[in-house]
């Protein structure tokens, strides 16, 4: 056997050993070189264009992420802040109230204690007054009485001047 191939391969020589017809294989290769071209001219630069377009967006949309991450903690941030300092003023404002309801008691608590004090000042001179009326009309009827009972007693009438200055001297005594 040995011998048989070392003589089919002395009468092949070249590409026939291979069993290759040399037309068809031109034929391809100028058909294979022409397709190239054509999707080298055609096809290959709209793909390419495509795909940088692609690539171009993607990248585009990263960054505009990663800003927009960016905004986003600094909105963050400064929404905290805000809310910090909300807080602060609302606290502030509270204590300041309270404060003002404090002062506004504490006004309102004296001006009643004033009023208060006036209105038992007045009810204290308008009693004095009555106590004065009072006396005065008890005194009067205390003298009608005393005439009265004298007239009784001694059974004739005095003048009435006479009554009156002695009802008043023995009032005098007993106040």
């Amino acid at each position: 056997m040995p011998i048989q191939f070392a003589q089919a391969s002395g009468s092949s020589s070249g590409i026939s050993a291979f069993n290759i017809n040399l037309k068809g294989l031109i034929f391809q290769l100028i058909t294979f070189v022409i397709v190239l071209l054509i999707f080298k001219r055609w096809v290959l630069p709209p793909l390419l264009k495509t795909l940088e377009d692609r690539r171009r967006t993607l990248e585009q949309s990263l960054t505009h992420a990663k800003q927009t991450q960016e905004a986003l903690a600094r909105a963050e941030a400064k929404a905290e802040e805000i809310i910090t300092r909300a807080r602060t003023q609302a606290d502030e404002a509270l204590t300041e109230a309270k404060k003002v309801a404090a002062s506004v008691i504490v006004d309102a608590e004296s001006t009643a204690a004033q009023r208060a004090s006036l209105i038992i000042k007045e009810a204290e001179a308008h009693l004095k007054q009555e106590h004065a009326k009072l006396h005065e009309e008890l005194r009067g009827e205390l003298a009608d009485l005393v005439a009265d009972a004298t007239e009784k007693i001694i059974h004739e009438k005095l003048n009435p001047q006479r009554d009156r200055s002695l009802i008043e001297r023995a009032l005098r005594r007993l106040v």
